[in-house]
């Protein structure tokens, strides 16, 4: 029996990045397509993706590129999912999605009528315009992330991650986390060892766990603090070489007990906090791309004590280290090696 495509809109609009239109559209359309073509086994298309801006045009992006839409937004009924691309830079997309009610009201109903709504970088403010966001766990690009919790207080904003699944709503990071965003609704829709298969064919890496790796990525930046974001700055950079509060009060010239104040009322958390949950999320990293033993990630992120490093894991992601491992691991024997793409057989 042939399986339903699942009905994906990606909405545009003008001022975004081609990148992240095309990116998601050729990920999402080749879903049980690229990995059999690769095998030499019959394609099964998972996805029926539908580009949609909100009058039916084609869109300009960044760097004088054209999109063409295929739909409008009035003629679309009720999809399975929805993903709403970047639209713009800065200011302008921020102001976009302010004063977009249509797309705001088109979102709310597709939600209302089940389906899953996404948004990757500046895209996001157009699902918390839609009131979509209200209590729930939220990503954006780094240097958003104030002006979405300024904009939507409700929202319960976390820039540390790459791509974020609260139920319904899933958010990305800047707009080439719109790739992660995209495999990571393959996983969702279709399951890992299809991801799996996609990522491998396209020589992709599966979804990221953090934005931190990227240097920009600090945490809550437009605090005034510069002490504050000076330390920020150099647990960013080496979260697993990271010291304790003393050395980064010295090395800004403050006493432990001042530091430690200006951190939490800047950022919301204190100096180890910060540590511990970047260091969480390379750990992260290192588990899902890496064949090592826990043991050898604790020492990696910086933690002698194994079981320490087991109960910290399971304090910041509700799971064991070996068990975030064998949801999100890629086994051993999938991936490619000596340059030759390796592909798990699937049934047609």
């Amino acid at each position: 029996m042939a399986t339903r495509l699942i009905r994906a809109v990606l909405l545009v609009r003008d001022g975004g990045f081609a990148s992240a239109i095309v990116g998601p559209a050729e990920i999402l359309r080749l879903a049980g397509v690229a990995p059999r073509v690769l095998a030499g086994r019959p394609t099964r298309p998972r996805f029926r993706v539908t580009i949609a801006s909100p009058d039916g045009g084609p869109v300009a992006c960044v760097g004088g590129l054209t999109v063409p839409a295929e739909a409008a937004l009035a003629g679309l009924g009720v999809p399975d999912v929805v993903l709403v691309a970047s639209s713009g830079i800065a200011g302008t997309a921020i102001e976009d999605a302010e004063t977009d009610s249509e797309v705001a009201d088109w979102l709310r109903a597709a939600h209302d009528g089940g389906a899953v709504i996404a948004g990757a970088c500046s895209g996001v403010f157009h699902l918390g315009r839609a009131g979509l966001l209200d209590g729930r766990r939220a990503t954006t690009h780094w240097a958003f992330a104030d002006d979405l919790r300024r904009m939507f207080p409700a929202a319960d904003v976390r820039p540390a991650r790459m791509v974020l699944d609260d139920g319904r709503i899933v958010t990305a990071g800047g707009v080439n986390a719109a790739a992660d965003l995209a495999l990571h609704l393959v996983e969702r829709f279709c399951g890992r060892e299809e991801a799996r298969d996609l990522a491998n064919a396209l020589v992709l890496d599966l979804p990221r766990a953090a934005q931190s790796e990227y240097a920009g990525w600090l945490g809550p930046s437009s605090h005034g603090d510069d002490a504050v974001l000076r330390v920020q700055r150099a647990i960013a950079e080496r979260p697993e070489a990271a010291s304790g509060v003393e050395v980064h009060a010295a090395s800004v010239g403050l006493s432990p007990r001042s530091l430690a104040r200006r951190f939490r009322a800047a950022t919301g958390e204190t100096v180890v906090e910060c540590i511990q949950r970047l260091r969480v999320a390379r750990a992260r990293e290192l588990l899902e791309a890496e064949r090592l033993s826990v043991e050898e990630v604790s020492r990696r992120v910086g933690y002698e004590d194994v079981a320490f490093f087991r109960r910290l894991f399971r304090k910041y992601t509700g799971m064991t280290p070996s068990a975030h491992r064998q949801r999100f691991g890629m086994p051993s024997g999938d991936r490619p090696q000596s340059g030759i793409l390796v592909t798990p057989q699937i049934s047609p």
